[in-house]
């Protein structure tokens, strides 16, 4: 059975997606706001408030009650620039909480951390960062991230790097950055996206199916860090001419511009480039390739 808290988010409809498709599993689903949460068979959804000290109670409960769940904790205060702009209820969450979750559980096969690239910093000369290189976060969200990844391997946990991730929303009203992008192209409207910076992108299918596929098959032995990442170094507009392809619109509509014309884009300093190598994981699923799906 997997326990996946903060289940409500794009990554984690995907994670739920998969799981149902490639195991037998049931999931047991945590999220704050539990109005967005769809029922179905194998998917039990309970509230769970991370800074909550009665739901973070009952989630401890929970996992005494079902001995060996395979957890992944996706629970966040997401985007740099509102981290930046709260820096301490950020902390809250992303550090206080997840100490004290991790904390409360007990009888857990495995559990792994969604961290980003963000940790990072920038990749120089098209460099591919390693998971033992040193970190380098350029803002207070990656530096957040750093804490919390020390918290969850000094727990003996394990974490797992993504880069940017991309796809189409499973949540309804809820609409992502790609859906976003679509709803413009099929208006015939130009989009604008940076030709300049690069990713070791991948599609949100593809990343949850590949972390699904690395717990399935958990020993102790595995790496305390993995990145999860692609193969292709991807700039933002090589992944919008991707969407446009997928969504059969022109490609033409996709824009490109430079990191430079970013003012007033983004408040938060941010690598213009974060390149990932992702041998560890090709081993671990004896794989050749990791490509997006787009």
């Amino acid at each position: 059975m997997y326990l996946i808290i903060g289940a409500n988010g794009y990554l984690g409809s995907y994670l739920i997606k998969n799981i149902l498709e490639k195991t037998e599993d049931k999931v047991l689903a945590t999220a704050r706001d539990m109005s967005s949460c769809e029922e179905r068979d194998r998917v039990t959804w309970i509230k769970c408030e991370v800074t909550n000290d009665t739901d973070i109670k009952h989630l401890a409960e929970v996992t005494m009650q079902n001995p060996g769940l395979k957890v992944v904790y996706l629970a966040a205060y997401h985007k740099p620039d509102l981290v930046e702009k709260n820096p301490k209820t950020a902390w809250n969450i992303n550090v206080t909480a997840l100490s004290t979750i991790i904390n409360s559980l007990e009888k857990i096969r495995c559990l792994f951390y969604a961290s980003s690239d963000t940790v990072y910093g920038n990749s120089v000369n098209g460099y591919h960062f390693k998971e033992e290189d040193a970190l380098n976060p350029e803002n207070t969200y990656g530096r957040q991230k750093q804490t919390a990844e020390a918290i969850v391997t000094g727990y003996g946990y394990h974490v797992v790097r993504y880069p940017f991730l991309i796809g189409a929303s499973l949540l309804g009203k809820k609409r992502h950055f790609y859906d976003e992008i679509a709803e413009n192209l099929r208006a015939g409207k130009k989009f604008e996206m940076f030709e300049d910076s690069y990713r070791s992108s991948l599609d949100f299918n593809t990343a949850a199916g590949l972390l699904i596929e690395v717990m399935e098959t958990y020993r102790e032995d595995y790496p305390s860090i993995l990145n999860i990442s692609g193969d292709e170094d991807l700039s933002k507009y090589d992944v919008g001419i991707r969407v446009a392809k997928r969504e059969n619109c022109r490609t033409e509509l996709i824009r490109p511009i430079k990191m430079e014309s970013n003012a007033g884009i983004f408040t938060a300093p941010r690598a213009v480039s974060t390149l990932m190598d992702n041998h560890k994981v090709k081993e671990i699923l004896n794989l050749t390739e990791i490509r997006m799906r787009l």
